[in-house]
């Protein structure tokens, strides 16, 4: 008995190595920088629930992951270039296949904005 509590202990333990990446992201910071139009710069271009000059962000947690998302927005420029299934799938469902890049450049931010940025959008 001593041993299977020491096991699960240890897989429980090994397996918030893949929760702690998010761990510090937080999606009410991510709505007020979102809502920040001199942080951000999100509601220039972007609102939830209506297309803007960039894409209608409703939904958006059904079209994409939380690091995709987070890739996006620290780097929408080589996001694009990659070759992921996500980017791809992207380009195709905007019939942008051979676009060069697009036109997504948001201020800098830091990894910790980006996620927390990322998680509001996950609520959507």
């Amino acid at each position: 008995m001593k041993k299977f509590l020491i096991f699960t202990a240890l897989i429980l333990v090994g397996g918030m190595a893949f929760v702690v990446p998010y761990a510090s992201a937080d999606a009410a910071k991510g709505e007020a920088l979102f809502n920040d139009k001199g942080k951000s710069k999100c509601l220039a271009c972007h609102a939830i629930g209506k297309k803007v000059v960039g894409p209608d962000l409703a939904g958006v947690s059904k079209r994409h992951t939380q690091p995709w998302l987070v890739k996006w927005i620290t780097d929408a420029q080589g996001t694009w270039a990659s070759a992921d299934s996500e980017t791809t799938e992207l380009k195709a469902r905007v019939h942008k296949e051979k676009a060069p890049k697009p036109a997504h450049a948001p201020p800098p931010l830091t990894a910790e904005q980006a996620g927390d940025l990322a998680d509001f959008l996950m609520t959507k």
